[in-house]
């Protein structure tokens, strides 16, 4: 009762745990994952943001363009003051279009719509580098001073002159980012290779100190491209999912799996499922019940049975685990494992004994299985135990499967030296039939005829074939279940040669066993005819 208590609280604490650790680690991973959603979704706002901003630039040059393109036509006098007029009333309309010139072939100014920031433009009389766009009559021209927010326009008109409009294009970059990022963001539109002519932002919180996020675009029409960088704190504070509701829900959600766990883990294994741990853990332990002459009592040999002792020391019989064995088929490595197991225990006793026999309950299905014999000699070889000191005791549980193989296996057993025993004859599958067909060396009477031995004449005559039938075959007849000295007599008198029952003991373990033998030698009646057992 306390083994139970006990461990139903470990249970219930190992629940507890259970829910609590899956609350702790669905919120932990719940909160993980919605990180990672959001820094894929800042990702995505980013690369959104930079095609934006390479969209604005690129629209920039396509007023210009058109604007100039209404300029293109060939024209004696384009720097007339109609023209000139017409131009300046252009660059008003189009906003980022500071200014609109018509340039000689070798670059020089012929006139402009503002000349100042033409000037602001070349600061200078070096030439502007020049990069053709995919239209090879428009070319882009980045200002001398960088960051400017200047650049020009050109577009060659034959070998007569250039019309050009210079842009500035900073009012492009102002409202580009979020407000959470513009105080650690940086933003620039480049013209060419790295000509830098705008730039928006703070470029020591892009430092690779501060390890940026970087993001770019670049255009196949223009010779342009824009840059984005936001600092990996900025990044990683933008956007944030609201923390209480968040942990809450994880919490919530890992508590209910948790629960679910729980059911899983503290519900009982399946019966099969068990029993295959007990196996696996060397749960399951050899009993011995003697075999015993009914006439001096002296111990000839034993049956080994199997008892289930559970690791809080729960003792559990056959009748609750074997019908699971035999239904699942685990009644093969269990009975591998426990002829292993008492072959290795008995093994001085063996020695001390030589004409001692040891009995083994195979199930009708192990028998015939494939491999059978070669598996047991390797068990019985490695214990170091010959081959005629074991009795292969077929069991009446089940029929045999196949009896034409059956038959085969118990001649090839007998041929490598074991004994075969019947159990159980009479009763069940085993009949006089099997008898018959398997030819055993040990018939095993069934209990039910012993009950009655000696008050039933039809027990009593079945005794009597079996005996008969036993010396005619040459097999040692053992009496089941033998529970009171008159039944003892009683079929000693029958000319039953050996028995087995709680008149000299129940199953027990191998110390008890050796110490039943002792007792018994020191009180065995002198033997006028000791048949050996199989």
């Amino acid at each position: 009762m306390a083994v139970t208590i006990a461990m139903r609280g470990y249970r219930a604490v190992l629940g507890a745990l259970i829910v609590a650790s899956s609350a702790l680690v669905f919120t932990a991973a719940g909160w993980a994952g919605l990180e990672s959603l959001r820094g894929q979704r800042n990702l995505a706002q980013l690369e959104e943001l930079s095609g934006q901003l390479l969209q604005r630039a690129e629209l920039a040059i396509d007023y210009a363009v058109i604007t100039l393109g209404d300029y293109t036509a060939p024209s004696n006098d384009l720097c007339n003051i109609e023209a000139l007029r017409t131009l300046r009333q252009q660059t008003f309309v189009r906003g980022a279009i500071k200014d609109i010139a018509v340039l000689a072939p070798d670059g020089q100014l012929m006139c402009s719509t503002a000349p100042a920031q033409f000037d602001l433009l070349t600061s200078g009389s070096a030439r502007l580098a020049e990069y053709e766009s995919r239209n090879t009559s428009i070319v882009l021209q980045p200002s001398h001073t960088e960051g400017s927010g200047l650049f020009r326009v050109l577009w060659r008109i034959g070998e007569t002159h250039s019309i050009a409009a210079t842009l500035n294009i900073d009012m492009l970059m102002f409202d580009i980012f979020p407000a959470q990022l513009r105080d650690e963001a940086l933003a620039e539109i480049r013209i060419g290779p790295g000509d830098v002519v705008a730039r928006f932002g703070d470029e020591a919180s892009t430092a690779p100190s501060q390890t940026a996020r970087a993001f770019s675009a670049a255009s196949d029409r223009y010779p342009v491209s824009v840059a984005l960088a936001t600092s990996q704190t900025s990044f990683r504070n933008w956007n944030p999912w609201p923390l209480g509701p968040v942990l809450a829900i994880g919490a919530i959600a890992g508590a209910l799996i948790g629960l679910l766990v729980a059911q899983t883990v503290m519900r009982p294994p399946s019966p099969v499922e068990a029993l295959r741990s007990a196996i696996r853990r060397g749960e399951l332990v050899p009993y011995y019940q003697p075999v015993f002459d009914l006439v001096t009592l002296r111990i000839v040999g034993c049956e080994v049975l199997v008892r289930w002792r559970r690791r809080d020391g729960e003792l559990v019989f056959p009748d609750r685990f074997i019908p699971i064995a035999e239904a699942s088929g685990l009644i093969v490595p269990m009975t591998e494992r426990l002829v292993e197991q008492a072959l290795s225990e008995m093994a001085p006793l063996l020695v001390e004994h030589p004409e001692f026999k040891i009995a083994f309950n195979i199930d009708p299905s192990h028998l015939v299985q494939p491999g059978f014999l070669d598996t047991l000699d390797q068990i019985v070889a490695q214990a170091g135990s010959p081959n005629s000191r074991i009795v292969l005791e077929l069991t009446e549980r089940n029929a045999f499967p196949d009896m034409k193989q059956a038959v085969a296996v118990t001649s090839e057993a007998r041929k490598r030296g074991y004994r075969i025993s019947l159990d159980d004859t009479g009763a069940g599958h085993n009949g006089l039939g099997h008898i018959q067909d398997l030819k055993p060396d040990v018939i095993k009477i069934d209990k039910k005829f012993i009950d009655v031995a000696g008050t039933v004449e039809a027990a009593d005559a079945i005794i009597e074939v079996l005996v008969n039938l036993g010396q005619r075959m040459g097999a040692v007849v053992v009496a089941e279940g033998i529970e009171t000295e008159d039944q003892r007599a009683t079929l000693s008198r029958a000319g039953v040669a050996h028995g087995q029952g709680y008149l000299i003991s129940r199953p027990v373990p191998l110390a008890t066993f050796r110490a039943l033998i002792n007792d018994l030698e020191r009180l065995a009646k002198p033997a006028k005819n000791d048949p050996q057992m199989a």
